[in-house]
């Protein structure tokens, strides 16, 4: 028994949920990969909006209240010494990113680890484990956001050229709830590893 054929305002109606799907999945694909790759990185394709100079409480408080909440450097680079330069983000990535700014490292920006000499052997240990972890975090959410890329690309290949509509419909709803489940476990994962994720939402 073959399946009714759609009428035409269902047939829209279908297409444009193709789209849809394929919106979002190649939307939040793409963003966490970005964001990841930012983390592991310290470096971002997007455009700096501008180059700031942190060096007091004030300037950093500044900068929070232009962004609306805390910058965030990469969480899984570390910082030579205090005043180098870094990538900072207001907000994580979209539909909440706002802008970059290039910055000076500063105690006080999220993410913004600092090597000091002084350093207590415990706090250089926790350092390390932390980026390690988020090393780890960050390199597995970056393959599985190109593996949802890749689904939705897969998805539209098999709608437009290979012109099977209702595989590539399928394909690009399995991709979209992929991307939400992606998301969804990215965020939770870092609400329980990273301390800092709850700001700045």
């Amino acid at each position: 028994m073959t399946d009714a054929p759609l009428s035409r305002h269902g047939l829209i109606l279908k297409r444009l949920l193709f789209l849809v799907f394929m919106y979002a999945g190649l939307a939040y694909g793409l963003s966490l990969l970005e964001y990841t790759v930012f983390n592991l990185t310290g470096w971002s394709p997007v455009s700096i909006e501008r180059s700031v100079e942190l060096h007091s409480r004030e300037e950093v408080k500044k900068e929070f209240d232009l962004c609306g909440g805390p910058l965030f450097a990469a969480n899984a680079v570390v910082s030579a010494r205090e005043g180098d330069r870094l990538l900072a983000r207001c907000g994580r990535f979209w539909p909440f990113y706002r802008y970059t700014i290039e910055a000076t490292a500063h105690p006080l920006l999220p993410g913004s680890f600092i090597l000091y000499p002084d350093e207590a052997p415990a706090a250089v240990t926790a350092r390390e484990n932390f980026i390690i972890n988020m090393q780890v975090i960050n390199g597995g959410f970056a393959l599985v956001a190109l593996f949802v890329i890749g689904l939705s690309c897969f998805a539209g290949y098999r709608f437009l050229f290979k012109k099977d509509e209702e595989a590539g419909y399928k394909t690009a709803f399995h991709g979209f709830i992929s991307s939400f489940l992606m998301l969804a476990c990215y965020s939770g994962v870092m609400f329980f590893i990273d301390p800092t994720f709850s700001f700045g939402w």
